[in-house]
């Protein structure tokens, strides 16, 4: 399939996910401020990413 990237999109809210996804070698690529708005909370969307070859 040729893929040489890795996302993911992580809610900044989610420590539990930014920390496994951070264990695997994953770097933060993006912040993305207030860009959904859940359960009346509006919440900020963070891009994880990781080069893989």
């Amino acid at each position: 399939m040729k893929i040489d990237t890795l996302l993911g999109f992580i809610f900044a809210h989610n420590e539990p996910s930014i920390k496994l996804f951070s264990s695997f070698g994953f770097e933060k690529w993006a912040h993305l401020p207030e860009v959904a708005k859940l359960d009346g909370i509006k919440r900020d969307l963070v891009i994880f990413g990781k080069k893989i070859s």
